[in-house]
């Protein structure tokens, strides 16, 4: 079956069922388990524990919002509209029976669910089996860690807190009810649809799946009074206290017709419940499964559950798929990739907290033996998060539905550690930007970019335009040509003279005019060495600027410090509008007229040589020019 080779995502092993037969309760004022109604019992009901518990539904695409109802329209904190989901308030004894709080009956604001509370003295069960606080307002309780110890429950305190690492057993119900059952497969066919691996057989629970027969009335509107005679079989069954004594998590299949939804399910709990035929597709077995792990809905734009790149979007009536998996914040949230995530904090001091840039592996690519990124986080210190990912089309989620192959960001409540709802906001393919403005409300943006996507996608991540370039490496200063070597001079050579013949006897000689020797020529005077060009002393200048100027730009557009600013990167005299002082060390020009001199062991102010002894001062003012050697 389709997901059962999911090895990345928490295994839940089914290895629990449903069971028998569910007693009748009583509807006495106070008394809110039945029986007798005696003031001692109700006071000790009230003051007991409870689990306060939010259900959210989900519905079919197009069913009237008039028809959106589960127990009766408790609609609280989210006003009555068609798009958006409906949650409804209740509060579970120590024996897993869970009771609707009535709408408007008293106050349940600022509770988290899965919290524990005690009721208002003045609260009672009304017939319809729902609890009316009558004006009061749930406590939450906090319990120490020795209250738990003492308790000897370890299973009630991990029933109530969403782990989502590890092994996790589930359990499928067959309700079979008065005038009506789950139809839609037989226990081998709803086995074989389950999106877990099913466990082994015990008590009448074969391979993940039991059925189940109650007396309660298959009628409309009746699954919270159906739901409680489910739980109350299970315990008679298999004798326990509470149904996760058995399993961690239990899926209840009920009769169609029963509830106003597709299905629901108590966040950060154990319970799902689901209409008949839904109870068979995936999508919507992991989505409420989601909601046990305390995972909120996943949205797009204005409208609900419209992000499809994951399960907790919409849910699909399909037996085999969506194949996909959940968007970064949830994906976050479930503590699988903790040793693949980073998370920028933006606007603070470490190397990737303004400035990242790496490959972003998909969730489907995982591998625990490599060095991979598979999720990033950009957090601010207040307000919703963005979470990005790179949604690979591939392997366990080859059929997402929504933005296949790009880099998807979204913005989401709860610090990606908690129950929040999650937006859609960005689909980047290759070569895509996407810029949020102000995102620290300094008025510095936040932009990601993809330059690049292959088996990975590259993704850089930059803030406030601090992944600014080096300076630029100055020209290096050529090397001095060497002087030309004066020339050799020709060598002269001395003349030899004609020869004379010897005399003979002595007659009168022929007179012989001595030779003229060539003269020699004049030496060649060394060409002298070259004049060295003249070396000034560099020029500095700055501008002022968002961002940081290239060094060159600076030099040929800047103004000479010792202006406007005097101090790099901050804004020192450069006016509104958050920029900055750069400066830059630029090459100097001839010398000016050699300023008079300073008094002795006095700094200069640059650039015009004022005095600087302590403070700069120029022209008889003090001045916030920086003072140089």
């Amino acid at each position: 079956m389709l997901f059962r080779t999911i090895a990345i995502v928490a295994t839940l092993a089914a290895t629990s069922p449903l069971a028998a037969t569910a007693a009748s309760a009583g509807v006495e004022k106070l008394n809110l388990r039945g029986g007798e109604a005696d003031q001692h019992h109700s006071r000790l009901l009230l003051e007991e524990d409870y689990t306060f518990l939010v259900a959210d539904i989900q519905y079919e695409d197009g069913v009237a919002a008039a028809n959106r109802k589960l127990q009766g329209n408790s609609d609280f904190g989210r006003g009555n509209k068609p798009d958006q989901p409906e949650h409804t308030i209740n509060v579970e004894d120590a024996n897993g029976n869970i009771y609707e709080i009535e709408a408007g009956s008293g106050d349940t604001s600022g509770i988290a669910s899965g919290a524990t509370v005690t009721l208002p003295p003045q609260a009672y069960r009304n017939p319809s089996g729902k609890i009316n606080l009558a004006g009061g307002a749930l406590v939450q309780k906090k319990k120490k860690n020795r209250d738990l110890q003492q308790d000897g429950s370890a299973t009630d305190l991990r029933r109530h807190l969403a782990d989502n690492i590890g092994t996790k057993t589930v359990v499928a119900v067959r309700v079979v009810a008065s005038g009506g059952a789950y139809n839609a497969a037989t226990p081998a066919g709803l086995s074989d649809d389950l999106t877990i691996n099913p466990g082994g057989a015990a008590n009448g629970i074969v391979d993940g799946v039991v059925t189940i027969t109650v007396d309660t009335a298959a009628t409309s509107g009746n699954d919270g009074v159906m739901r409680n005679a489910v739980t109350d079989a299970i315990k008679a069954q298999f004798g326990v206290s509470h149904p996760t004594n058995i399993a961690d998590h239990w899926m209840y299949c009920l009769p169609p017709g029963v509830m106003g939804g597709i299905a629901y399910a108590f966040v950060n709990s154990w319970m799902s419940v689901y209409s008949n035929q839904w109870c068979n597709y995936p999508s919507a077995q992991v989505h409420e499964l989601g909601h046990n792990f305390n995972y909120a809905h996943s949205n797009e734009g204005s409208t609900n559950y419209a992000d499809q790149s994951g399960m907790m979007g919409y849910s699909y009536s399909q037996d085999e798929g969506p194949v996909m998996c959940f968007n970064a914040a949830k994906s976050w949230q479930t503590g699988w990739f903790n040793s693949k995530r980073v998370n920028m904090n933006i606007g603070g001091s470490a190397a990737t907290d303004n400035c990242f840039e790496t490959d972003i592996t998909g969730q489907a690519d995982y591998d625990a033996a490599l060095s991979q990124t598979i999720l990033v986080k950009m957090n601010r210190s207040s307000g919703r998060d963005l979470f990005l990912m790179y949604n690979k089309k591939t392997g366990v989620n080859s059929g997402t539905v929504e933005g296949g192959n790009t880099v998807m960001i979204v913005e989401a409540d709860g610090e990606g550690t908690s129950y929040g709802q999650s937006w859609l906001m960005a689909k980047l393919g290759a070569g895509g930007s996407k810029t949020f403005t102000n995102y620290l409300g300094d008025g510095r943006d936040l932009v990601v970019t993809v330059p690049s996507i292959g088996s990975a996608a590259r993704v850089k991540i930059e803030f406030g335009g601090l992944c600014s370039t080096n300076p630029p490496t100055p020209n290096p200063t050529p090397a001095p040509v060497p002087p030309t070597p004066p020339p050799t001079p020709l060598p002269t050579n001395p003349p030899t003279p004609n020869p004379t013949a010897p005399p003979s006897n002595p007659p009168t000689p022929i007179p012989t005019n001595p030779p003229t020797p060539k003269p020699t020529p004049a030496p060649v005077a060394p060409t002298p060495p070259p004049t060295p060009a003249p070396t000034f002393p560099p020029v500095y200048k700055y501008a002022c600027s968002k961002w940081e100027p290239a060094q060159s730009t600076i030099c040929s557009e800047g103004s000479t410090a010792g202006g406007e600013c005097s101090n790099v990167g901050t804004n020192n005299g450069c006016g509104k509008g958050g920029k900055s002082c750069w400066w830059a060390s630029c090459p100097g020009g001839p010398p000016s007229p050699t300023p008079p001199p300073a008094p002795v062991g006095c700094t200069f102010c640059a650039p015009i040589n004022g005095e600087c002894c302590g403070n700069c001062v120029d022209n008889g003012k003090p001045s916030n020019r920086g003072c140089f050697a």
